[in-house]
């Protein structure tokens, strides 16, 4: 790390601007001890030695313009460029030096020696790659290792992704198979070792112990692979407190998938604290000890479950300091009306209720987690008392009552990543036109039981109105402008069971609405038979359509965009009356 902060100071504290030349002084050498106000002043050097450089290029520009060009003139001219091919050159060794120390920063993190650190050698190349191009696009300089961290993370999870552990194990098993195992010697000695392997019990039995052994070995060892980019992540400033469940630890734990959006609705009132840029928990704003870094799975079982049955069944105004954990809804439709209860239990205006929309794609894995697969994790741990069991169970067994819920931990920095209105600005785009349910005064200081009454009631199947349509697409676009219009129009509509048009076109392709019911059945029965999917019918529906007629890219759902009129694309796929 030193060393590469001296990279840094040497880059730029050669340049000196003196009498309209450029010269370089010092070296390696004579700089003196590194820090980082040597660094801060050293940038401060290469900042005024370009700005000095601009304003003398705009003088000699103006020079020019204003009389014949002289001897003189082309001497300034190329004392000037001078300047700024030095000024280039030191750009260019300064970003350089830049990358290097980002690496270095991550390299770090890894123990000397480890595994980690062997790996991050081999990556060298892709790690300097990624970190350029982050260096590159970001508008947000605070949250650049962030940024690069986080698709470091997400490229050693994909088995596509650049940093994935495959890339690395696999040529190192094949540079170390050895005969007779080796198949592509073809020796008489890998011969005499399959028969072996035929004939022979007890060798066949070491050999497959010994096996199982290695395949366990890289498996903790691609495991030690991520948890060290989780670590990572949690080092680092501003950084997510992921959920991850250690498979030594907690093999019976899988995280659901998370859909594409979530939702949050809070105010003044929220536990917490929940903003335009973050949502954090109330652990996170009110511990000193660090502990709201602690992922949920990384603690005892006793103070996990405690953790997650206090979240759970907390009052909605108030929470523990102890609390790390925030929650999130895939179901519009249930912030909504919690929206709606909020406004009318403090007796606020509906300007006052903020909602949160995020997309989870723009987030890495583990940011959020399903409270039914926690539930699940944590349903037979030993620390769980009677009333603990029962709560557990309830919210387990109940499928009317679930209502998407997932979790998130610490603080979480969702700005540039989400969209942000209030219930008022709901309302105003024609909340109360499309649905005219949410307006009801009877039901505004109802919640959970509302929306249940609601599912049941728009469960039955009907055609949408071309005025629907132009009422989603209206609010998607005035409250939610930071995702796509036709997307959020599709999810807002999705409240309903709407019939789908008999033989919806995509290009040159029509799809049949019965292709389309089998797809969405087997979807159905594909969440049934994996208890940690599924969630509320709206999100199904809305998610069952967006797979079937949306195009998929590797990032997950592109936008929907085959047509120029949003409002007659939804027409194409919904049956209109």
């Amino acid at each position: 790390m030193a060393k590469e902060l001296t990279s840094l100071v040497d880059s730029i504290e050669g340049l000196r601007l003196a009498d309209e030349t450029t010269k370089w002084t010092g070296s390696a050498s004579s700089c003196p001890s590194p820090t980082q106000q040597a660094l801060v002043e050293a940038i401060r050097t290469l900042i005024q030695s370009c700005e000095a450089t601009s304003a003398h290029a705009q003088l000699e520009s103006l020079a020019e313009s204003t009389h014949t060009p002289s001897g003189q003139d082309i001497a300034k001219l190329s004392s000037l460029r001078r300047k700024v091919t030095a000024l280039a050159r030191i750009a260019e060794t300064f970003s350089d030096a830049t990358e290097r120390y980002i690496i270095a920063y991550i390299t770090s993190l890894a123990g000397p020696g480890t595994l980690v650190r062997k790996m991050l050698s081999h990556f060298h190349n892709k790690l300097r790659s990624i970190a350029r191009d982050v260096l590159n696009s970001t508008s947000d300089d605070s949250n650049v290792l962030r940024e690069i961290l986080e698709i470091c993370y997400n490229q050693a999870l994909h088995t596509s992704g650049t940093l994935h552990s495959d890339d690395y194990f696999i040529p190192l098993g094949e540079a170390s198979l050895e005969w007779p195992y080796d198949p592509d010697f073809e020796s008489e000695e890998y011969y005499e070792h399959e028969e072996r392997l035929a004939v022979d019990d007890g060798y066949a039995e070491v050999f497959r112990v010994r096996c199982e052994r290695k395949s366990e070995k890289e498996r903790q060892q691609r495991e030690e692979w991520i948890r060290f980019w989780v670590q990572a992540l949690n080092k680092c400033p501003d950084g997510p407190t992921l959920f991850y469940p250690p498979a030594s630890r907690l093999p019976q734990c899988h995280l659901a998938d998370v859909p594409r959006y979530l939702f949050r609705a809070f105010d003044d009132g929220s536990s917490g604290r929940s903003d335009h840029y973050i949502v954090a928990s109330m652990e996170s704003i009110s511990a000193t000890s660090g502990r709201s870094r602690v992922d949920l799975f990384s603690r005892t079982e006793e103070e996990a479950t405690a953790m997650l049955h206090g979240h759970l069944t907390k009052s909605c105004f108030k929470g523990d300091d102890a609390d790390n954990l925030m929650s999130w809804s895939s179901s519009l439709l249930f912030v909504i009306q919690y929206a709606i209860w909020r406004c009318h239990q403090r007796g606020c205006d509906p300007s006052e209720i903020e909602i949160c929309m995020v997309d989870t794609r723009k987030f890495p894995r583990g940011q959020f987690a399903r409270d039914m697969s926690l539930l699940r994790a944590y349903r037979e741990a030993p620390g769980l008392n009677e009333s603990m069991r029962k709560f557990f169970d309830f919210r387990l067994g109940n499928a009317i009552y679930d209502n998407g819920e997932y979790l998130s931990q610490g603080v979480l920095h969702h700005a540039g990543r989400s969209s942000m209105a209030s219930l008022a600005q709901l309302i105003r785009a024609g909340l109360h036109n499309l649905y005219h349910e949410f307006a009801d005064p009877a039901a505004m200081g109802l919640w959970t039981n509302r929306v249940r009454d609601l599912r049941l009631r728009w469960a039955i199947e009907r055609t949408t109105t071309q005025l629907e349509i132009q009422t989603a697409v209206e609010m998607a676009r005035a409250c939610f402008n930071r995702f796509d219009a036709s997307d959020i129009a599709l999810l807002l509509l999705s409240f309903k069971n709407r019939k789908l048009r008999a033989l919806p076109t995509i290009g040159m392709f029509q799809i049949s609405k019965v292709t389309i019911a089998k797809r969405g059945f087997s979807k159905a029965q594909e969440r049934r038979r994996n208890p940690n999917d599924g969630g509320p019918d709206e999100v199904q529906r809305y998610m069952t359509i967006a797979e079937t007629m949306m195009p998929r890219d590797r990032d997950g759902w592109n936008a929907i965009r085959w047509f120029s009129s949003t409002s007659q694309l939804l027409e194409e796929v919904l049956e209109c009356s």
